[in-house]
């Protein structure tokens, strides 16, 4: 059987070409080095030392085992690095959700600085929303999510930790009578046609809308729904909608959209963006992401 000791017992002789000198090198007697050495050959089933009283010299079947023992010996040490860097999670694999917001801005800056301290570990990136974030990650389809909470109480198995605050903002057509104030209060779009996330895709989204302008004073008048924020952009430019939007989205630039601050004091114009994952999953490279996302997060 050959092991990783006998490959080097052999190397030693095959690079000091003497018995003694190479015996000395691994620790052990002559003797058993030499009954190790005939081991081997009957093992492989052909001669890998020429003998004599004077000299030891490599047969050519030796030749080529000795490549392919430093081969071995190469690739038992890379398996082993391989393996130490995934325990410390500097190698291994994840799949991150993030919601579509989280796209400009936060999710892009938290991997580029994952990527640069961990550049080893594959990262496959999915954009869906919360509610699907959730299911993925209960079914084991995500190893991260980067959501809205606070989270519905069924998500019991999930842990989260803030990764960003942010606060919403008003989204308008360019040609709106609005558009062209500095701020304006949120009451001032009572009447107005709003586009909203989905009430079945993105329930906390959808309900943050509803409870932010009974606030203000008024319900909104809901016409259109989108699942992601580039639908809902979309309409608005399309001059259809305004809508309430986080500001984080402002870098998303678009000539028929018109971004304004909100002066409204409410709470439910507050977001929270937060890393989730599952309860006791100890996937190392999962440790390293939530190490960045700690340090990232404010």
């Amino acid at each position: 059987m050959l092991n990783s000791r006998l490959l080097r017992q052999f190397i030693a002789v095959a690079e000091e070409l003497h018995y003694g000198r190479a015996a000395a090198r691994v620790g052990i007697a002559q003797s058993p080095l030499s009954q190790a050495i005939q081991k081997l050959e009957a093992h492989v089933g052909t001669p890998l030392f020429l003998r004599n009283k004077r000299t030891v010299s490599l047969t050519p079947a030796g030749k080529i085992f000795l490549e392919e023992a430093y081969q071995w010996l190469k690739y038992e040490r890379v398996a082993i690095e391989r393996t130490q860097h995934a325990r410390n999670g500097e190698t291994g694999q994840l799949s991150l959700g993030f919601i579509g917001s989280a796209g400009y801005g936060f999710m892009p800056e938290l991997i580029n600085h994952f990527r640069r301290q961990y550049p080893h570990v594959r990262l496959r990136v999915v954009e869906m929303t919360t509610k699907d974030q959730l299911e993925q990650l209960k079914g084991r389809g995500l190893d991260l999510g980067l959501l809205r909470t606070p989270l519905p109480q069924e998500a019991a198995l999930i842990e989260t930790r803030l990764y960003k605050r942010d606060r919403l903002m008003v989204a308008l057509p360019r040609t709106h009578a609005l558009a062209g104030q500095s701020s304006i209060a949120l009451k001032q779009l009572a009447g107005e046609s709003f586009v909203a996330f989905s009430r079945e895709k993105v329930p906390a989204a959808h309900a943050q809308l509803i409870s932010a302008c009974n606030a203000a004073g008024f319900y909104p008048d809901i016409e259109q729904e989108c699942s992601q924020v580039g639908g809902v952009i979309c309409l608005v430019a399309a001059g259809l909608s305004v809508a309430l939007v986080p500001s984080n989205l402002a870098s998303l630039m678009h000539p028929k959209v018109q971004y304004l601050p909100l002066a409204d004091r409410s709470r439910f114009l507050n977001q929270e963006i937060s890393v989730a994952w599952r309860k006791g999953d100890d996937n190392p490279a999962l440790a390293s992401f939530l190490k960045v996302a700690r340090a990232q997060a404010g």
